[in-house]
C-alpha cells in the first residue's frame, strides 16, 4: 500500500523543453548512481544482475472528491524488467525510527553482494498498518508544452511485493514469487524487513487507494502530463533509468454544472517520454 508524507488522507534538431528535461534528469540520476557505488565501497563489479524498475503507464484516471476538494485518481504500478529481483533488506536498532536499508544484488556466478543505499524503511500505522519504503514513487501533473509541474503529489512510499506477473514473460521469472508478504503487517516492533520485487512480476495500487491522487484545487481545466516517477531520488541500484517514469496525456474539463467536478480523458500514454497527442 502507498503512504505519503504529511498528507492528509508528485537529425539534428533543436531540443524540446521536455527533451531537455528528461536529459538533466538522467545526468543527476547518473551522479546519484556514482554516489551510491561509492557509499558500497566499491563493492560494485559490473557482474551484478540489476534490476530494471519500469514505472507502467497510469491507468484508471478520474477525478472524484476527498474532503470536499476535486482529487486526481489513477491506478499506478511499477514491475520489474531486470535480470535481477529487487531485494531490499532494512535494519534499525533500539531506539530508531525508520530502518536503514542494503540492496541486496545476485551475481552471474550465484554469489550476493550487499550494497548500503540511502533508502529507509518506516512503519505507518492506521489503515496501512505495515511497513514502506519511502520515497519510492512520486505523481505530478505537468504542462506538457514546458514539462514544468502545475500539481505535485507527495513522495510516496510503498510495501513492495510481487502482486502480478508481467505479460509477455521476462526472461529469468520464477514460477511463483518468493518475494510477496504483507511487510510486517501489525508488527511495528520489528527491527528486521525483507521486502522487493522478483523479477518478471510488478506492484501495483489501484485508483483512490489512500494518498493514491493529486489535489485539483487551483488547476484549470486543460491539456496536462500526468507523470508517475519511480525511485525519484534514485537511492535504489538499478539498470535501465529510462524507464523509470511513465506519463498519460490527459483533458482536464470544466464541471458541467456549478461546483460539479472537472470532467478528464486520457489522449495518449507512454513509457520513458512523454507522449504525443494523436491527430485529431
Amino acid at each position: 500500500m502507498s503512504y505519503a508524507l504529511g498528507m492528509a488522507r508528485s537529425p539534428s534538431r533543436r531540443k524540446s523543453p521536455l527533451v531537455a528535461l528528461a536529459a538533466l534528469g538522467a545526468a543527476l540520476v547518473g551522479t546519484l548512481g556514482v554516489v551510491v557505488a561509492a557509499v558500497a565501497g566499491g563493492a560494485l563489479t559490473g557482474a551484478e544482475l540489476l534490476p530494471d524498475l519500469r514505472q507502467e503507464p497510469p491507468s484508471q484516471v478520474a477525478v472524484k472528491r476527498d474532503a470536499g476538494r476535486p482529487v486526481l485518481v489513477f491506478r499506478s504500478a511499477a514491475a520489474n524488467v531486470g535480470q535481477g529481483p529487487l531485494v531490499l533488506n532494512g535494519r534499525r536498532e533500539r531506539g530508531q525510527g525508520t530502518m536503514r536499508v542494503t540492496q541486496e544484488l545476485r551475481r552471474a556466478d550465484g554469489s550476493v553482494v550487499q550494497v548500503p543505499i540511502r533508502a529507509r524503511l518506516k512503519y505507518q500505522p492506521g489503515w496501512h498498518d505495515h511497513w514502506h519504503v519511502l520515497g519510492f514513487n512520486r505523481f505530478d501533473l505537468r504542462d506538457p508544452a514546458t514539462g514544468a509541474r502545475v500539481a505535485v503529489s507527495r513522495k510516496v512510499g510503498f510495501c513492495l511485493g510481487s502482486r502480478y506477473q508481467v505479460v509477455p514473460e521476462v526472461p529469468g521469472t520464477p514460477a511463483s514469487p518468493a518475494i510477496n508478504h504483507n511487510c510486517g503487517r501489525s508488527l511495528p516492533g520489528l527491527m528486521r524487513m525483507r521486502m522487493g520485487i522478483d523479477v518478471g512480476y510488478a506492484d501495483d495500487y489501484a485508483a483512490f487507494v489512500e494518498f493514491q491522487y493529486i489535489d485539483l484545487s487551483g488547476v484549470r481545466p486543460g491539456r496536462y502530463l500526468l507523470a508517475h516517477q519511480g525511485d525519484p531520488d534514485g537511492h535504489l541500484v538499478v539498470g535501465d533509468r529510462s524507464d523509470d517514469t511513465a506519463y498519460a496525456l490527459i483533458d482536464l474539463t470544466p464541471p458541467r454544472r456549478a461546483g460539479g467536478l472537472p470532467g478528464v480523458s486520457v489522449v495518449a500514454t507512454s513509457v520513458g517520454t512523454p507522449p504525443v497527442a494523436p491527430p485529431s
